[in-house]
């Protein structure tokens, strides 16, 4: 992504934040976190530590979720909070704005992305429930990223079942 189209991510994402008042702690309600625990949540590098605090309100604050799925979606090249309402079964293809997402069954099962020559996303969070999973996506080869969801790697297997289910919502960062 270029410096400039980051930075209208960046700017189109503070502003969507600030539609929302900062949060203001009463006695007994849960502490929420700031709107820049947020940010730098949502702009960690795979693998890297996680403020417990941040993920934890995430999880169990519906209001917290709601404002980080909201920065994450301003943020992502492409994103679809649910795969298709007609679904009855598993998937093992859709569709996210412009990009092509292929679950090709294997030893171990390939993730395929494919989409416009122009920009390719570095990362893919996906989230079920309350649960989420961001990894890595490689650099593409030849218009397609490929990535192997081997069993071995827990993170890898968890995300390719996350995929699979039409309540699961991707974000393409």
């Amino acid at each position: 992504m270029s410096d400039e189209a980051r930075l209208l991510a960046e700017l189109h994402a503070a502003r969507a934040l600030m539609r929302v008042p900062a949060p203001v702690s009463q006695p007994g309600q849960i502490d929420r976190p700031r709107h820049a625990a947020l940010w730098a949540h949502a702009n960690r590098e795979p693998g890297s530590p996680v403020d417990l605090t941040v993920v934890r309100a995430i999880r169990s604050d519906p209001e917290t979720a709601r404002r980080y799925r909201t920065l994450l979606g301003a943020q992502s090249l492409a994103h679809a909070p649910l795969a298709a309402a007609a679904s009855d079964g598993a998937l093992s293809r859709r569709r996210i704005g412009p990009f092509e997402l292929e679950i090709l069954e294997g030893t171990p099962p390939l993730l395929i992305l494919r989409g416009p020559d122009a920009a390719m996303p570095r990362r893919i969070e996906a989230w079920l429930g309350d649960e989420a999973v961001r990894l890595d996506l490689g650099a593409p080869v030849d218009g397609a990223i490929l990535l192997a969801l081997d069993p071995a790697v827990a993170e890898a297997d968890r995300l390719g079942q996350m995929l699979r289910d039409p309540a699961c919502a991707v974000f393409l960062l």
